[in-house]
């Protein structure tokens, strides 16, 4: 394994835990707000619980010892079960009927997630609810008896813990974001205090995702960076040709890529032999910005590099919590959306 290799073996792994940093983190902070939400005691959760499992499938993670899946064995049963029901042997459901049967429990519960939820949704419902919604289980409460434990759980419009959602998504947007926007903005300002050492690199090995026929077309969908880029950057012929001009920052690239990924290089037309910009006082914004990432590649020679190597932990990190909380507030705002 050489240098290159290393290197972004040990950012794959530092970036790893740093998410897994990030995403404890995050659960704390949500969590910490369930407690001013309660359980109106409609016991809904008890009468009907979906998950995307087979109740063979159940059975299979249960003999995994998955705690969650032995408690669904020894706690729920699924609609449509004939008295000959065992997760074990006799576990085979008819879907169709078992969305109808817990339809007539809950019709418009059941409608919402199955309108939600993609592929097959299995519903259950507890063995130990008796008349009067009251619990039968003894010997102490089951993990499956602090409904909900996710907060992109999809809930009936009666469940108390809606409130514990509409709670996570005010915080999400109104102090996480502001969070993040600061200590992005703090990133940003420290930047400034470096300066480009004119090696002319990203003027003359820029390098995208996509191709130049992709980025003319995002420049005509109203794609404001493509517009910029494709306003001054030129294609190179091939990838030979921008080799030609820093074979080891090609290389830096690449080895970034995986397998399947595709890598553009392009160059600009107004660079001079000393590296200096012709078109300075009018040059694209995404110009006078870069690097606006710490997470870019840049040449040792380049100017930024001590800022990057100074910043890069800490932009790992707010990348990790923006993906973090991107994708949960999607899923939160899903679920609680009529």
């Amino acid at each position: 394994m050489n240098k290159l290799d290393l290197e972004n073996k040990k950012n794959r792994l530092l970036y790893r835990e740093l998410f897994l940093k990030a995403n404890e983190g995050f659960k704390e902070q949500i969590n910490s707000l369930k407690v001013n939400s309660f359980c109106k005691n409609q016991k809904i959760c008890c009468k009907v619980r979906y998950t995307g499992l087979s109740p063979a499938e159940i059975y299979s993670l249960s003999q995994e010892e998955d705690n969650i899946s032995v408690e669904y064995v020894r706690l729920f049963v699924p609609y449509g079960a004939s008295d000959a029901f065992n997760y074990e042997k006799n576990n085979q459901i008819d879907l169709d009927l078992n969305n109808k049967l817990a339809a007539q429990v809950h019709k418009s519960y059941v409608k919402s997630v199955l309108s939600k939820l993609p592929g097959p949704v299995y519903f259950y419902h507890c063995r130990h609810i008796g008349q009067n919604n009251k619990c039968t289980l003894t010997g102490g409460k089951s993990i499956l008896c602090k409904f909900p434990t996710s907060i992109t759980t999809l809930l009936p419009e009666e469940c108390g813990y809606q409130d514990w959602q509409k709670q996570a998504v005010e915080k999400i947007k109104n102090e996480i974001s502001r969070d993040i926007l600061v200590k992005l903005n703090e990133i940003e300002k420290y930047r400034q205090t470096f300066k480009c050492q004119k090696t002319g690199t990203c003027c003359r090995l820029a390098s995208s995702e996509f191709s130049y026929e992709e980025l003319k077309h995002k420049a005509q969908n109203g794609d404001n960076f493509a517009r910029q880029f494709t306003s001054v950057f030129i294609p190179y012929d091939s990838i030979e040709k921008a080799r030609e001009i820093y074979s080891e920052y090609i290389d830096m690239v690449e080895a970034r890529l995986d397998a399947d990924e595709k890598i553009y290089f392009y160059h600009c037309p107004y660079v001079t032999d000393e590296n200096l910009c012709s078109i300075y006082e009018n040059r694209p914004q995404i110009c006078r910005e870069f690097p606006n990432n710490p997470l870019a590649i840049l040449p040792a020679n380049c100017g930024f590099h001590e800022w990057k190597d100074e910043v890069l932990v800490a932009s790992m990190l707010l990348h990790a919590i923006i993906e973090i909380t991107e994708f949960n507030l999607q899923k939160i705002e899903a679920a609680l959306q009529d």
